[in-house]
């Protein structure tokens, strides 16, 4: 039913504002080191290098997966045909299910694949360079529905809007990624990780979409 629906939402949407209004504090004072890390791939370094920055950072990425998820739900950025005839309330699970599945199959093979020829800590900090990323993706989507859906846009612009916002702010993180892996080895390399940790990952949750 609707109404179901409509209280699911209501009730992570709330959530949301809660731990939002927890955390504001850290999400300002992380805000300006998060920008420049999508000017300057040294900027990734130096934030993690910081413990507290590096903490907020990674506090405020697992705080985003709500909002996310809702994003992509109300504004129906994923909706692949098997999942057409669900209910609402279903769909809506379904969608948090397959980002949680796609962040825990992404952490699996960064454990598998590991630094064998790189430094370490680069390694950690090109992987860690997605939760800074998803932050700023996380507030630019909810600061273009918000505005889109205010002015009443047509749904089909707003989707194909934060789509492709999306691919651009989804881009630059592969070049800032690349650009601290080529930092610690060789260019081809920084690709083969590239590839085997974000492009292969990515690439079959955005067939699924497709295909499926």
């Amino acid at each position: 039913p609707k109404e179901v629906t409509d209280m699911l939402f209501d009730i992570l949407a709330l959530i949301f504002v809660i731990i939002t209004i927890i955390l504001l504090r850290r999400l300002i004072n992380i805000f300006p080191s998060l920008m420049a890390c999508t000017i300057r791939w040294k900027e990734s370094i130096n934030l993690e290098a910081s413990v507290k920055h590096s903490l907020d950072r990674d506090m405020l990425a697992a705080a985003m997966i709500i909002p996310f998820c809702l994003a992509v739900e109300k504004f129906g950025l994923y909706s692949p045909e098997f999942m057409e005839n669900m209910s609402q309330s279903i769909h809506l699970l379904v969608s948090i299910g397959i980002f949680l599945s796609y962040c825990t199959i992404r952490m699996l093979v960064s454990k598998l694949t590991r630094a064998q020829k790189i430094n370490p800590k680069t390694y950690k900090t090109a992987g860690r360079a997605s939760f800074t990323f998803f932050i700023i993706l996380t507030l630019v989507l909810l600061l273009m529905g918000g505005i889109l859906d205010f002015i009443d846009a047509d749904p089909a612009l707003i989707k194909s809007a934060m789509l492709c916002v999306s691919a651009f702010i989804y881009a630059l993180f592969l070049l800032r990624k690349f650009q601290i892996f080529v930092s610690g080895c060789s260019f081809f390399t920084a690709f083969l990780y590239l590839c085997a940790l974000e492009i292969l990952p990515t690439g079959a949750l955005v067939a699924s979409a497709i295909v499926f």
